[in-house]
């Protein structure tokens, strides 16, 4: 039987692990669906309980916009420790990464929003020790959000050896040399983009292991080979590989040095920079040469802290940041590159510093067209049963290259746990239960940025039989 949570009613179990279940429930008040992690041992309402822990831990992040928000701590009449958390209906990127390939340009926009939601959990002295795929959820907003600080610890307690799952631990924990620090965090991120890059953890999928002892041999022995650039670019790989070396001292100092490094390749690779969210931290580095980097972005955000910023507010800052590094790259990326004059390639258009304001209107347009993008849901989303087979197809409103889109079928009207799957072409077939009298989808656009349509479309096939 599900555990009574006061103010909330039950919906369906989420998953279940080894120390804790985790259920869907509706919350009165707030209206909204939560995630209640619900642990396994009776505590007797101790406070310095390894859930307490995590709660403290969770509200400490929770206003980091690729943190997961904790809303809520509690025993059951059992005595059973639960947390209440932000609900991620769109799995994580496991899912994602068994589904499909992301491409350099999705990898690196990822891993700079990650490292600085690492960054700010560092600079509270968190470790997170269990960093990978399965623990980078997908929000609602179709955000992804560093979730499981079940093991985390201290700075201080970092040769406590706990965490870390074999395919994304560093050297030095596999081997008994540490118990994992900021570097090691660094590492599991690392060996995570990676992972969305070719399919499956590094060392699994150069190396094929047939065990976890001889993954583990090879973490700690072998050479990861390079990157065929057709899968990622040069750049890209060198700053994972560093991140990833079997000497702590040789990865990045910091999750911020290491997001620098990426916002370097994605600049030099793409002409874009998604923005840095970390706690005293600029959203862009700082550019050498005379001319500055100048990004319109909100006063409020120009410095972003987050320690005393609500989560809906860094949310739509950070989506208003990304457009207005768009912008920005233009005129500080492109535009010092272009000289007024012909070459054989064609005209080269300069430009001036200071906007006409004829131009000036046009581009406030334009903006504000921006801004106001959403991602659409799904049109006539359709289907029908052929045997055991039914065949879903649907249209995209308003497609954009990298397009893709995520679905999973349902059952009572919710999805399954887990079983989100990406498509890359607007039909899915489905095999149909044979228990079953109608088999039902819901489908989202997944943009090549990470943004989602917020509201899924949802149709069902009717069987004949």
């Amino acid at each position: 039987m599900p555990p009574v949570i006061p103010g909330c009613d039950y919906l369906r179990l989420l998953g279940s692990g080894s120390t804790a279940d985790v259920y869907l429930y509706h919350q009165h008040t707030p209206n909204r669906d939560v995630a209640v992690k619900v642990g396994k041992q009776q505590t007797g309402h101790d406070p310095n309980t390894a859930f307490a822990n995590e709660a403290d831990i969770m509200a400490s992040l929770s206003t980091h916009p690729y943190i997961l928000s904790i809303y809520g701590f509690g025993f059951t009449v059992d005595d059973l420790p639960y947390l209440i958390l932000e609900y991620a209906p769109h799995g994580s990127y496991k899912e994602i990464m068994l589904a499909r390939t992301m491409d350099a340009r999705q990898t690196i926009d990822l891993g700079i929003k990650l490292a600085g939601a690492l960054e700010t959990a560092h600079r509270h002295g968190i470790i997170h020790r269990d960093i990978k795929p399965a623990n980078i959820l997908v929000t609602s907003q179709g955000l992804p959000a560093l979730s499981d600080f079940g093991i985390a610890t201290s700075v201080y307690d970092a040769k406590t050896q706990t965490g870390f799952s074999v395919p994304w631990a560093p050297p030095e924990v596999l081997t008994g040399e540490g118990g994992g620090d900021e570097a090691a965090d660094i590492y599991s991120l690392a060996t995570s983009l990676y992972a969305l890059l070719v399919g499956k953890s590094p060392f699994e999928y150069w190396f094929q292991p047939h065990t976890s002892s001889q993954l583990a041999h090879h973490i700690v022995e072998d050479r990861l080979p390079k990157l065929d650039p057709s899968i990622a670019p040069k750049q890209l790989d060198s700053v994972l590989r560093k991140a990833m070396s079997k000497e702590p001292s040789e990865r990045y100092a910091s999750a911020l040095k290491f997001a620098r490094a990426l916002q370097a390749v994605q600049q030099e690779c793409f002409g874009t920079m998604t923005p840095l969210v970390a706690e005293d931290a600029e959203p862009l580095p700082a550019r050498s040469g005379n001319r500055s980097a100048n990004v319109a972005l909100p006063a409020s955000s120009e410095r972003t802290r987050i320690n005393r910023s609500e989560k809906p507010l860094l949310i739509a800052l950070a989506a208003v940041a990304a457009i207005a590094v768009v912008v920005a790259a233009f005129a500080f990326i492109v535009g010092p590159n272009m000289d007024a004059g012909r070459t054989k390639h064609g005209t080269h258009v300069g430009y001036s510093d200071t906007p006409s304001p004829e131009e000036r209107r046009s581009e406030d347009k334009e903006d504000t067209a921006q801004t106001s993008q959403t991602v659409p849901s799904p049109t006539e989303l359709s289907g029908h049963e052929q045997g055991s087979i039914a065949t879903f197809t649907w249209r995209n409103p308003n497609p954009k290259p990298g397009d893709t889109y995520a679905w999973s079928t349902l059952t009572d009207g919710s999805p399954a746990p887990g079983q989100t799957s990406v498509a890359n072409e607007t039909s899915v077939d489905v095999p149909v239960d044979p228990g079953s009298t109608q088999t039902c989808i819901q489908v989202s656009i997944i943009r090549k940025d990470g943004r989602m349509s917020n509201t899924p479309a949802t149709a069902c096939a009717v069987n004949k039989d």
